[in-house]
């Protein structure tokens, strides 16, 4: 006491010199150490000079004697300075660690009661975060370059956040999630909630409350972060069906989101730190992944993000009817899984590359309805168990690619309403699961090629508008034995109709429209008694209105106008109206303008109650058209149902007819007479 503390400047002790806390306590009974009662929070070594004694000041309160100069040791010799000093020391010693109690049991109660509270928070933050709104991002200041990326999360702690980034880039890494893990983990300031990478990321790091750790199977942790980024690419908070997205609920909770339970590899952030390589055994678990996601019509907008590979093991995405925009994302066709993929009805543009041979998994794909062009690619041979390739009115435009054929498992190829410019690829006879074929609206050049007897399964058939040529063979027509629809009108095919058409049992509609043929009608064409339409307008054809009709009684259309093609008497179906066609009770549609009929229009025809449209102008028919068509007073009231009669009674002495909708005269359309058109 009394003596004067005179700070020197200060020092790092001696490695040699320096003792440990038991060694020091240890010899405090000799007096090599003593407390420091002045020791008031000094940098973490300082010497100290007492009386003649150099001491080291060390951050436990403690001072070392290191050197004790002539003199000194009579002051410490004393037995009652000595019992004295040692008083002193206890007192000291017992005053100080109950001012440390004091204080941990403060800081303690101040962390835990911190804890909990944030803890109430953040659980409160996340229920409320959530149906997917984005705008939180909104209540965090906008960082500056330098900051402290742990700042941004009030509710979370530090370490926690820290392993949470982590575990999100060992899982984009591992699964070579495009290059999300690089560009968004380092953040640029004022872009870190630019882009949907960076939101999705700071959503599962800061705000997300669903288990992430060290722990957390990868898989889990990708699928979780693709389906962020679909989100916020997506126009997210303005979707039609969000329900539990952007929350802390399970991913598979989400609306529209399927998952299944399968066997996967057990890869976390353990198993890679543990590692040395990659290839290493794993234990396979039981996971709950994303197998399907149903978005349809829930107002997505923009472009699929590439993130989407981050789902391997997905096998239905359905986006259509959004307004998706842009290319088609490479990370989509890194999902071999996809055996369901419909996309139509958006506005998605660019080629179709040649990566999606990739999904060999494929069973069904729509892309109708988008902006696609350039060519088909070759790759879809790859598509081995495809059965429907929907992909109508759009841009395609060049050759149907042979490797069109090796599609074997095709069943429906709608590829219709393009700029294709080809011929039939003889491969495509190949297509033996066929049932559904439909390129109408292209430039498709040349004829249909023989190996096309072997689509035995061919049900409907539209090549209507082309540019086809040649005579259709008839034995590749009698192989179509399950044909029900067959249209190919607007043609150049030429030659005689196939007779072929008389033995497909199933044939329902049979359209020729628009050709060059010529000959007779198949006399047996209607045998099947299943036939509901027969058009073939617009050809030159001859002979008589085949018997074979009247089988068909259930049939709604016939259509045999302008086979007369060029008025000149050297083609048209000739003959009379068969009476039997009064007998056809469903028939709605009944064109026989433009030929060479003759005689008068049998009376019984009038009891087709169900007939909207009769033409019979430009004939040779004579006498007046019955009374049934025009009688108010008919019991049918059939006149309430013709939206259209025609008749050559443009003139005197041609047909009587008092309410026709349209009288013709030499072959020249006149105006309705006065009085007896509609009504």
């Amino acid at each position: 006491e009394g003596d004067t503390i005179t700070p020197i400047p200060p020092m790092k002790a001696s490695p040699s010199r320096r003792r440990s806390n038991r060694q020091q306590q240890n010899q405090q009974q000799n007096n090599d150490l003593v407390f420091n009662p002045y020791y008031n929070g000094a940098p973490d070594v300082s010497m100290f000079k007492r009386g003649n004694a150099k001491m080291i000041h060390t951050n436990n309160g403690i001072i070392e004697i290191i050197e004790e100069e002539p003199g000194s040791e009579s002051d410490f010799k004393d037995p009652d300075k000595h019992r004295s000093c040692l008083m002193s020391k206890w007192v000291l010693v017992g005053a100080i660690l109950a001012s440390l109690c004091s204080a941990a049991a403060i800081g303690l109660g101040i962390i835990y009661g911190v804890r909990a509270r944030n803890a109430i928070n953040a659980e409160t933050d996340l229920e409320e975060t959530t149906d997917g709104d984005d705008d939180y991002f909104s209540n965090y200041p906008r960082p500056s370059p330098g900051f402290d990326r742990d700042t941004l999360n009030p509710t979370f702690e530090v370490a926690m956040q820290e392993t949470r980034a982590q575990v999100l880039e060992a899982a984009l890494s591992y699964y070579e999630i495009s290059d999300a893990h690089t560009y968004s983990f380092e953040e640029d300031g004022n872009n870190i909630f630019d882009t949907p990478q960076q939101k999705a990321l700071s959503f599962m790091k800061v705000k997300d409350g669903h288990t992430l750790d060290s722990e957390t199977p990868l898989v889990q942790v990708c699928q979780r972060y693709a389906l962020m980024a679909i989100y916020f690419a997506l126009g997210g908070s303005n979707w039609a069906s969000k329900g539990n997205w952007a929350s802390s609920r399970n991913e598979c909770e989400w609306e529209g989101i399927t998952c299944t339970e399968l066997s996967v590899d057990d890869i976390t952030l353990d198993t890679i730190s543990s590692s040395s390589t990659r290839k290493r055994e794993l234990r396979q678990i039981n996971q709950q992944v994303i197998t399907s996601i149903d978005l349809h019509n829930s107002n997505l907008v923009g472009s699929i993000p590439n993130e989407i590979q981050g789902m391997p093991n997905l096998k239905e995405l359905r986006l259509f009817q959004n307004q998706l925009i842009g290319d088609l994302p490479s990370g989509l066709f890194t999902l071999h899984q996809l055996e369901k993929l419909y996309l139509d009805d958006n506005d998605l543009h660019g080629f179709l590359p040649e990566e999606l041979g990739d999904l060999m998994n494929l069973q069904d794909i729509s892309l109708h309805g988008n902006q696609f062009s350039g060519p088909l690619p070759k790759s879809i041979g790859k598509l081995q168990r495809l059965t429907r390739f929907w992909a109508n009115g759009m841009f395609l435009s060049g050759q149907l690619p042979d490797e069109i054929g090796d599609m074997t498992s095709l069943r429906a190829l709608y590829i219709e309403e393009n700029q294709l410019v080809s011929t039939l690829p003889y491969e495509m006879g190949n297509l033996e699961q066929l049932q559904d074929l439909r390129i109408y609206g292209n430039v498709i050049t040349g004829n249909i090629p023989s190996s096309f007897k072997k689509l035995v399964n061919l049900e409907v058939f539209y090549m209507d508008s082309c540019q086809l040529s040649g005579g259709l063979t008839d034995f590749v027509v009698r192989s179509w034995v399950k044909m029900r629809d067959f249209q190919a009108f607007g043609n150049n095919f030429n030659g005689d109709i196939p007779s072929g058409f008389e033995d497909l049992p199933n044939i329902e509609v049979i359209n020729l429209a628009n050709n060059r043929f010529g000959g007779r009608i198949p006399q047996n064409i209607g045998k099947s008694g299943k036939l509901l339409s027969l058009n073939l307008r617009s050809n030159r054809l001859t002979g008589t209105i085949p018997s074979s009709l009247a089988m068909s009684t259930d049939i709604l259309s016939i259509i045999l106008s302008e086979n007369d093609i060029n008025k000149d008497g050297s083609s048209g179906i000739s003959g009379q109206i068969p009476e039997f066609m009064g007998d056809l009770q469903k028939l709605k549609i009944l064109k026989l303008h433009q030929n060479r009929l003759q005689g008068e229009i049998p009376e019984n025809l009038t009891g087709m109650t169900d007939l909207g449209h009769f033409t019979t102008h430009d004939n040779f028919l004579q006498g007046k058209v019955p009374n049934g068509f025009c009688d108010a007073g008919n019991p049918t009231k059939t006149r309430i149902h013709l939206n259209e009669l025609t008749a050559d009674c443009g003139k005197p002495g041609e047909i009587e007819c008092s309410c026709c909708t349209q009288c013709f005269s030499s072959s020249l359309p006149a105006s309705p007479r006065k009085g007896t058109g509609k009504g």
